[in-house]
């Protein structure tokens, strides 16, 4: 059996903002969704669900996105101001991503099943992240309140049943970040050894 430095695409995956003007094939989608539906959960429970999401539909998320980005970026604390136009740009069709991917998970009564769930669906999103960037593919993890947005469940068709772990746009790159400082590079804020 090969072995695969799982770090190196770990290391060098970048949340994509700006994608090229090029379809993706089924079957790459494919591919990412049979990464995903391999992730790990509570129980073997497998909760996510996954909807696909081009074209119209896509764009109609994008507008919602929209919406919220062009009242919070300005005032977002976080986003250098030098950075604030170009992610108003990004913010009106995802950088241009031709494909949607968005995970949901139950809406369970048990606080701690539901939880349970989430953290499943973040493990399937994140396979998907790291098998993107293994096939050349870029992504962005869409976390904001577009989650919890009932226009964006209507759009998808999505049942009362199921909460959105994430939205992620998917294309090939058209942009090549740097990558960002760590905090605490050397762990040492951050890991307490026990027991060593």
């Amino acid at each position: 059996m090969d072995v695969i430095d799982v770090i190196d695409v770990i290391k060098n995956r970048r949340s994509i903002r700006k994608y090229k003007d090029e379809e993706l094939e089924p079957v790459l989608i494919e591919k990412l969704l049979q990464a995903a539906n391999w992730a790990p959960s509570a129980g073997n429970s497998q909760p996510w669900e996954f909807v696909v999401a081009r074209d119209e539909f896509a764009k109609k998320i994008s507008n919602e996105f929209y919406k919220f980005a062009k009242e919070y970026i300005p005032s977002a604390p976080y986003i250098p101001e030098k950075e604030k136009q170009r992610m108003l740009e990004y913010s009106k069709n995802f950088g241009g991503a031709p494909c949607h991917i968005i995970v949901s998970y139950p809406k369970l009564e048990d606080n701690f099943k539901r939880e349970e769930a989430l953290k499943a669906s973040c493990a399937a999103i994140q396979n998907i992240l790291l098998q993107a960037k293994a096939m050349g593919l870029g992504t962005v993890w869409i976390g904001s309140r577009l989650n919890h947005s009932e226009k964006v469940k209507e759009i998808l068709a999505m049942p009362e049943d199921r909460l959105i772990a994430g939205i992620i746009p998917i294309g090939y790159p058209d942009m090549e970040p740097i990558a960002p400082q760590r905090q605490s590079p050397d762990l040492k804020e951050k890991v307490k050894w026990m027991g060593f």
